[in-house]
């Protein structure tokens, strides 16, 4: 076992999603509040700030729970289709929640940003482990 995976052994996995995790999110907010300070002006700015910094933001992610949150043996030919349907389902559904949050209920735009990250990367966990990068696949897969 080399250095990488025993370091992956000591290290539980919700753990490891939470630092990378963490690490993730601060890029996420990055990207959106530079898209955000850069749309001044443009309607339905902070959805369309969204949409830019969970796309971007989710390359990122993807490879980063690849390379260090998940144990999981699959083929970048199944993680990566499935994880781009969890992101891609993800941000729709999120994206409504934002325009909603923001735009028919009021909330201050960072606010909503807040709620749907949180509750949206804990689908995403969620989802990716089981679907993305399961511990094994099936003997026909």
């Amino acid at each position: 076992m080399g250095k990488h995976e025993q370091a992956l052994v000591e290290f539980p996995e919700f753990r490891r999603f939470m630092l990378i995790g963490g690490l993730n999110v601060a890029i996420f907010y990055g990207l959106y509040e530079g898209m955000y300070y850069l749309s001044a002006g443009l309607e339905h700015r902070a959805a369309m700030s969204w949409i830019i910094a969970y796309s971007m933001g989710s390359i990122v992610a993807h490879s980063t729970h690849r390379l260090f949150t998940f144990r999981s043996s699959v083929p970048i030919e199944h993680s990566l289709p499935t994880a781009v349907a969890i992101y891609g389902t993800t941000l729709i559904i999120s994206t409504f929640s934002e325009v909603i949050l923001i735009e028919i209920l009021e909330w201050h735009h960072r606010l909503a940003w807040l709620i749907n990250a949180s509750i949206f990367g804990i689908l995403i966990y969620v989802l990716l482990r089981h679907f993305a990068f399961p511990t094994r696949l099936s003997e026909d897969e």
